[in-house]
């Protein structure tokens, strides 16, 4: 059903559903757990009746806007990046013409503006496993792409390229960033970091630590960013933050005592973000 997701996670044990609207380039959500709702088939029940409220309103709310204004600004399948593992390749299903279409797509990024190739998979055209090679290698080379044009760009490019060109001294109010990690992973989120509570986060933050960074920014997806949901702040490390994209997952931005900067992407919705959303 358009709008539901279940979501089913063994290890942070939770069992529920998430329903989602979208209208004026926003998305509108709640989590609904079996526990709290009475087991899986009482959930769903709630979970349809709210998202169909909602939907209605939503849409009523949005009514003026045109087609394209009320589209989410990311892609409508929740978690299916997982399923590659890799940041930028995507297995996305949707519906053309009444008709069921499944495909897998690389993500890139380039001039400041997003791009993307979708590889389409069915019987007797390609098989899916050809179509998620496809889009992996596809992104590689374009990453490899940007990676030379800065190397062009740069005469020290490969004594430099893991260097900063200036410090950020804005991400958080008083901290310098001197130096990165260039090993940004995509993990597990760190249940041991709590979030204390949240502060407002801007778009124009995340560009300038997107800049900070340079061309290996591109191996991570900023575009599905929640600005809406805030910014974390951990309990006991006043240094650090985190945000979260719509799907849930978690992007920790860690500073260590040297004032180097490390980013873990989580590769799992966050349970904080499920049940605060």
């Amino acid at each position: 059903m358009k709008g539901l997701t279940r979501v089913d996670h063994d290890g942070k044990r939770m069992y529920g559903w998430l329903v989602r609207a979208y209208g004026g380039g926003k998305t509108f959500s709640k989590y609904f757990s079996d526990k709290k709702y009475g087991g899986k088939e009482k959930a769903r029940e709630i979970a349809v009746a709210y998202l169909e409220k909602m939907t209605a309103e939503v849409q009523a709310q949005f009514a003026d806007f045109k087609p394209r204004q009320n589209m989410p600004g990311y892609r409508t399948v929740p978690g299916t990046s997982n399923d590659s593992g890799l940041v930028g390749i995507h297995r996305c299903e949707t519906v053309s013409r009444g008709k069921s279409v499944k495909y897998w797509a690389a993500t890139w990024k380039e001039d400041g503006r997003p791009k993307d190739k979708t590889f389409y998979f069915h019987d007797g055209f390609r098989t899916e496993e050809e179509a998620r090679k496809m889009a992996i290698a596809w992104r590689a080379q374009k990453v490899r792409e940007l990676e030379e044009a800065s190397d062009k760009k740069s005469p020290k490019a490969d004594e430099d390229f893991h260097k900063p060109r200036t410090r950020l001294i804005s991400w958080v109010s008083g901290l310098t960033i001197e130096d990165w990690s260039p090993y940004l992973r995509r993990v597990n989120t760190d249940t041991t970091k709590t979030v204390k509570k949240r502060e407002p986060f801007t778009p124009k933050r995340l560009k300038e630590l997107v800049q900070f960074l340079g061309v290996t920014a591109a191996h991570f997806d900023w575009d599905e960013v929640d600005f809406e949901f805030g910014r974390g702040i951990f309990a006991g490390d006043i240094r650090s933050r985190c945000f979260w994209n719509k799907d849930g997952l978690r992007t920790d931005v860690l500073l260590d005592s040297q004032g180097r900067l490390l980013i873990h992407q989580g590769v799992e919705p966050d349970p904080y973000y499920l049940q605060e959303n």
